[in-house]
């Protein structure tokens, strides 16, 4: 994020008449359009108490930072705008599309900070959009350019990760070695043969020499199968290092990350591209480093036994290797577009088969199976276009590797038929035995680029994965809160999913240790939102949250998410049995505790009535239980851990109106000297709170009682009427 662009001198010169710039501006933000909204380039440039604006047409005007009350961004189709809201009037600063979002968006809270006298607050700083190197537009902010990592980064990073089984990969090596060592000796020994038994007709060492072909070969065969072996294990180990890996850093990443992804996506991460990785360490590697040494060894030893025929083998040599690298080029991106529409494939499955029911009661069976099947073909096309590549490419290599032997065989018999040659047959037989040794490999460098590509092109997605930076750390000398006594505090405080578009915006309130508050207000409020922040699930933007004092930033995550209790809209249950489930946060807990917050949680009952009561197995997301059986084992565990601050999401949007009584009793006892904070629509569950906070657009709208905020006849007492008119209204279908 730039908000000190450099401000060409064209720009400088048009804004000097409307502001002081000496020194330079204190900020300037650059805009990819003009102030009549046109393709171009303007600027916004804070200084010396005034705000101005121009652009490259020659367009521009400044404000007195004194005069406005506020900047506000106005979203518009594919970017936005900044208006500055004056005594007069809005008065229109600046248009820019999507790219500058994150910049404006500080921007606008910056002036407004300005105008009110405040230090200006700027958030962390936005993810890069564009490749720093190329500047091509990134998948996503932060993300790595798929064009600009190098594949030799990559094979580098890929063996850091078998340094911790070193002995294992020097064996894996060193039998490398030997296996390379072993297949070249044969054709030397071919030489020997013809030109000292059969050329000369003395079978005395044929003997010696066969047997020393065979030894090649049961060294060769011992050696081939340590290091296949080695290497299978060193495969296996490392990638379920690196799922492990995955599937740790997963847990840890932000909030943020998992609402722009699918799924599917994720799972493809950690199964299907590992499993690409894996087939390249088990074949393709250890394939490199024979063939590798292996050409090394052979060159020298064709150019001992003649340069001239040596260097009619190379003369192919560079255009198999430019060659190559073209492949390489023309696979990679198709091989990241396989990866994506193979993360859609497990995006769509996983959605058939978990909203199965969805599905058949909305009778959707064949619009599911055309999806699957416009994905499924997708797919194909893809496959078929990266083997079309691969045989063509295959075929052609092998006709140039054809022609170079061809070469050979000419120029060498030429030379043998003539009068006077320093070449002998054994030389030529060996010459050619090498040759296959040498091409032999190359003929199949296709297929190690193909298993590279497809796993280079997933280590590629692995690695943004694990470069991707985790949730809110720890602050520098954080601590650890004490159990809290529950006093809550917003301070100012903003937050935006999305730089430019606000969901809370300046919220300021204080929460006594033992109150209960009640949060209030349409749908996409901000309610939610507020509770995520409490938790830290995200950072403000600006503002202070505190807890008995202490800045949540400064304290040590997981002391506090220990001191929170939560129970969710929809809570979600782990595969196992009702025990497990309500003891998941407090594992060592005994079973006297578990039944006591079952009971507190009107859930003793139900559990009983089980088969297998507390053992009773629960299926994936708990889809043998009914809503509020789920609620109601949510709450005994958010019980069973004693959080002295409890945070109820809809806790009782599941349940009937007997077992929301039944809850609600549990939760006026659960509230002694804990603090509470609930949502809920249905706002007589919310009667007996001690406040309720009416959230409107990110703002509180209203605070008071049940009682009080009807008399303001305010938007509490317009939403508690339209719920008495629709009670009223079912009632009166209930009775026709």
């Amino acid at each position: 994020m730039n908000l000190k662009a450099e401000l060409p001198d064209s720009a400088a010169r048009i804004l000097a008449g409307h502001m002081n710039l000496d020194g330079g501006p204190d900020y300037c933000v650059a805009s990819d359009l003009t102030l009549d909204r046109r393709y171009g380039q303007s600027f916004l440039v804070v200084s010396r108490g005034k705000v101005g604006v121009c652009d490259d047409t020659g367009r521009a005007f400044a404000l007195d930072i004194e005069g406005i009350k506020e900047v506000k961004v106005d979203e518009l189709f594919g970017g936005g705008a900044l208006v500055a809201v004056t005594p007069s009037g809005e008065k229109h600063l600046v248009t820019y599309t999507k790219v500058c979002v994150p910049e404006f968006a500080v921007m606008a809270r910056v002036i407004s900070d300005l105008a009110q006298g405040k230090p200006p607050r700027i958030p962390e700083e936005e993810e890069a959009a564009y490749c720093r190197r190329c500047g091509a537009p990134l998948p996503e902010r932060g993300t790595t350019c798929p064009k600009c990592v190098p594949w030799l980064v990559i094979l580098q990073r890929l063996l850091r990760l078998v340094q911790p089984y070193q002995f294992r990969a020097w064996m894996l090596v060193l039998t490398t070695f030997i296996t390379v060592g072993s297949t070249m000796l044969p054709p030397l020994i071919t030489k020997v043969i013809v030109d000292e038994v059969i050329k000369k007709k003395d079978v005395t060492n044929l003997a010696l020499w066969t047997g020393v072909m065979v030894g090649c070969a049961a060294v060769y065969l011992v050696a081939r199968m340590m290091s296949r072996a080695l290497g299978i294990w060193l495969a296996a180990r490392v990638v379920a290092d690196v799922r492990a890996r995955l599937h740790t850093h997963l847990q840890r990443l932000r909030m943020v990350y998992f609402n722009r992804r699918d799924s599917g996506e994720l799972v493809a991460r950690v199964m299907h591209d590992t499993g690409e990785l894996q087939q390249f360490l088990v074949e393709g590697l250890p394939f490199l480093m024979v063939n590798t040494v292996s050409s090394v060894a052979i060159t020298i030893i064709l150019l001992r036994l003649d340069v001239k025929l040596a260097i009619l083998v190379f003369v192919p040599v560079p255009f198999l290797v430019g060659g190559g690298g073209w492949f390489w080029h023309k696979l990679t991106p198709m091989f990241h577009r396989h990866g994506s529409r193979m993360a859609l494939m497990h995006t769509i499955l996983g959605e058939s088969i978990h909203g199965i029911k969805s599905i058949k009661a909305s009778t959707q069976e064949s619009r599911r199976a055309a999806e699957f099947d416009r994905a499924n073909e997708s797919l194909a096309k893809i496959n078929v276009g990266i083997e079309r590549t691969f045989v063509g490419f295959f075929e052609t290599m092998f006709f140039v590797m054809s022609v170079g032997i061809a070469a050979v065989w000419f120029f060498a018999a030429r030379r043998l038929s003539g009068p006077e040659t320093g070449l002998t047959l054994g030389d030529l037989l060996a010459f050619v035995g090498y040759i296959w040794l040498f091409y032999g490999p190359l003929q199949w460098f296709t297929a190690v680029l193909n298993w590279m590509t497809h796993a280079f092109s997933g280590a590629e997605r692995i690695f943004s994965v694990l470069d991707t930076p985790p949730e809110v750390e720890d602050a520098p000398g954080a601590t650890a809160l004490p159990r809290a006594r529950g006093n809550i505090s917003f301070a100012d405080v903003r937050f935006s999913y999305e730089r430019g578009k606000e969901v809370i915006k300046g919220i300021t309130l204080d929460i006594a240790a033992g109150e209960m508050i009640g949060l209030v207000g349409k749908s996409g409020a901000g309610k939610s939102t507020v509770i995520n922040l409490i938790c830290r699930f995200y950072d403000v933007d600006s503002g202070l949250i505190t807890i008995d004092g202490h800045p949540i930033k400064d304290v040590k995550l997981q002391e506090l998410r220990r001191q929170i209790g939560m129970v969710m809209q929809e809570p979600f249950l782990f595969n196992g049995t009702i025990l497990d489930n309500i003891r998941y946060g407090t594992p060592d807990a005994p079973f006297e505790r578990v039944v006591r917050a079952a009971k507190a949680a009107r859930a003793h009952e139900f559990i009983l009535e089980k088969e297998d009561g507390y053992d009773t197995y629960i299926d994936e997301g708990g889809a043998s239980l009914s809503g509020g059986e789920k609620q109601r084992i949510a709450i005994a565990q958010a019980i069973l851990n004693d959080p002295p601050i409890l945070i109820l999401d809809e806790a009782t949007s599941s349940v009937d109106s007997e077992t929301e009584k039944a809850i609600q009793e549990a939760i006026a006892n659960l509230i002694r000297n804990r603090t509470v904070i609930a949502i809920a629509h249905r706002l007589a569950t919310l009667r007996n709170a001690s406040r309720l906070v009416v959230i409107e657009d990110g703002k509180i709208a209203e605070i008071g009682t049940h009682d009080e905020l009807l008399e303001k006849d305010g938007i509490y007492a317009r939403l508690a009427k339209i719920q008495s008119d629709l009670s009223r209204l079912k009632a009166d279908v209930w009775q026709e």
